[in-house]
């Protein structure tokens, strides 16, 4: 149980944070984002309590973030799915909250990462594009998002953790600032996830050597290309049916130009989603590696999520990007908190902005004797009270 006193200043800077975000939001003339970002605040005191709670129990623990590339939350089996996708995503959420309603800010990586790592909406952080694009016959890189906006892993640096991030996939380079507050980091160009693994492990000396450490892991399954993950495939379609339609080699252009055929034949489709389905099982199976490898199970918190979905004609289109379709933007968030194995179902919706705030005001603010003269909110020149 929490002190009362202590849910009550939690209350207090949660509802602040919130209203200070709102207010940057306002002075740029985006005040659609208002309500919702207001709304988020009761997510905010909730969980910020726990962490709080978790951080008086043992100031040491470790933070791990797992960000899947393109996994649609419909497709999980903790998420009602009819193929067991998920085993070991399912161990951890069965001992953990499970978001029914998260929500990506944006059907592209680049914007939906630099989004959880400030807390603010891409229009805000300047990442809106998920690739190149051309403009008045001028082709531009990604947009890099404001300097002046602090990470969750400068924070958590800032605070004692070391922090290790690997990222496969080139949207989330050094190039476009990712790298920021990171005492090591890789970005691997769009690998499978094992490799993402053994990079990990190559830091076993650091991450077992380190008092508390924060890592962050974006594997790039279950993305274009799909391929024929086996032994899960072969639970999913024929093998004769891959064989021939042969999509895992498909480029995305000759992938697209398919979409008749997929409409015209279910068999077809069927096969392509049974594709996507296996790499979830491939990738879930590695992910469960990496937690027995570290035995991060009590003094670890755990986040699942994914940068975006992934559509299936749903709405005529393929893959995702240049809409927000539910099935592009409709994301798993899964939390298992340290020292805590409640199952907890939230079906209020939220957004992957919502994770940062809790680590300002629970592991941050709250341990300290003046909390709101730390540094971060200082530079800011934001003296909430």
């Amino acid at each position: 149980m929490l002190d009362y006193n202590l849910l009550k200043i939690n209350l207090k800077i949660g509802h602040r944070f919130s209203q200070i975000l709102a207010k940057k939001v306002m002075k740029q003339y985006y005040y659609k984002h208002c309500i919702f970002i207001l709304i988020s605040s009761f997510f905010l005191i909730s969980f910020s309590n726990e962490i709080c709670y978790a951080a008086q129990s043992d100031k040491n623990f470790n933070i791990v973030l797992i960000t899947i590339d393109a996994l649609r939350a419909d497709h999980l089996s903790c998420y009602g799915y009819e193929r067991k996708t998920s085993p070991n995503i399912d161990k951890i959420a069965e001992k953990g909250i499970i978001f029914n309603n998260a929500i990506a800010p944006s059907s592209w990586t680049a914007p939906s990462m630099a989004s959880l790592f400030t807390s603010v909406y891409p229009i805000n952080h300047g990442v809106i594009h998920g690739i190149g694009y051309r403009r008045n016959k001028t082709i531009h890189i990604q947009e890099v998002f404001l300097n002046e906006l602090t990470t969750l892993a400068e924070i958590l640096k800032t605070n004692g953790y070391t922090t290790l991030g690997v990222a496969s996939n080139l949207h989330l380079s050094e190039k476009f600032e990712f790298a920021r507050g990171f005492d090591y980091f890789q970005c691997l160009p769009f690998l499978a996830a094992l490799p993402v693994n053994e990079t990990i492990y190559s830091w076993e000396d650091e991450i077992k050597k380190s008092s508390k450490f924060f890592l962050w892991v974006h594997y790039f399954d279950p993305h274009h290309p799909y391929y024929a993950r086996t032994p899960w495939i072969e639970h999913y379609t024929s093998k004769a049916l891959t064989k021939k339609l042969n999509l895992s080699e498909k480029s995305w252009q000759k992938l697209t130009r398919f979409i008749p055929t997929f409409k015209k034949e279910p068999a077809a489709l069927s096969n392509l989603v049974a594709l996507y389905d296996s790499e979830i099982n491939y990738v879930d199976s590695c992910l469960g590696k990496l937690i027995r490898k570290f035995g991060l199970n009590k003094n670890t918190l755990i986040i699942i999520t994914a940068d975006h979905g992934e559509g299936f004609l749903e709405h005529g289109k393929l893959g995702h990007g240049n809409n927000l379709y539910q099935e592009t933007i409709h994301i798993p968030l899964i939390i298992k908190l340290p020292y805590s194995s409640k199952k907890e179902t939230v079906s209020r919706q939220v957004n992957l902005i919502d994770i940062m705030p809790p680590f300002y005001t629970s592991l941050i603010l709250i341990p300290q004797s003046k909390p709101w003269e730390n540094l971060f909110w200082r530079r800011k020149g934001y003296y909430p009270g």
